[in-house]
């Protein structure tokens, strides 16, 4: 029986750990996929994701103080002896790489909130972590969208069951993500 995993909301002293886990699971998630050039191209970006982290959640902290919702949401998940094993994070808007990539070609997903981040450690999959961080950084099943790279037939289906459809807006990766062919999908939950 797996050991017991708690959610939390990412606090600052977290981000240390969540940066090299997030970078790990990505690049387990995607090595069958992308090039030999995909993971150095990940941990090139430590410090990038370590400030955009702290940035985010020094926002969360003032949006609390506000009695206001934070637009962006960062969860993770431990194991009973510490270790992440797990990682979602939601945000409000549209991603700056999303501009930079597509330009004038960007379709709006014509929600307000983006998935950007669900990862579970391989071992972990399948026992129900990753709609545990679903719902934590999408609460009440709220209207989203969120980019599934082709061939993560796994990670499709786990999105259909959860009231994702693509679109039909896509595109390649660019180099940064190893050049992959990517798809959008958008759950409308309110409609």
């Amino acid at each position: 029986m797996p050991e017991p995993i708690s959610l939390a909301l990412m606090t600052p002293a977290d981000v240390e750990d969540a940066v090299r886990a997030h970078i790990a699971m990505q690049h387990v998630a995607y090595a069958h996929l992308a090039d030999a050039g995909h993971a150095a191209a990940l941990w090139t970006s430590t410090s990038e994701r370590r400030d955009a982290l702290l940035t985010d959640l020094a926002a969360a902290t003032e949006s609390a103080h506000l009695h206001e919702e934070p637009e962006a949401r960062h969860i993770v998940a431990r194991s009973e002896r510490g270790a992440i094993v797990g990682l979602a994070s939601a945000f409000r808007g549209v991603g700056d790489w999303e501009h930079d990539l597509f330009g004038d070609a960007h379709v709006p997903a014509g929600v307000d909130w983006c998935l950007d981040t669900l990862y579970v450690m391989p071992g972990l999959r399948n026992e129900g972590l990753g709609q545990r961080l679903l719902d934590a950084a999408l609460p009440d099943h709220r209207d989203a969208y969120l980019w599934v790279i082709q061939g993560n037939a796994g990670a499709r289906r786990f999105y259909e069951r959860n009231g994702f459809a693509l679109d039909g807006f896509g595109g390649r990766s660019g180099p940064d993500w190893g050049d992959l062919d990517m798809q959008r999908m958008v759950r409308h939950a309110s409609h």
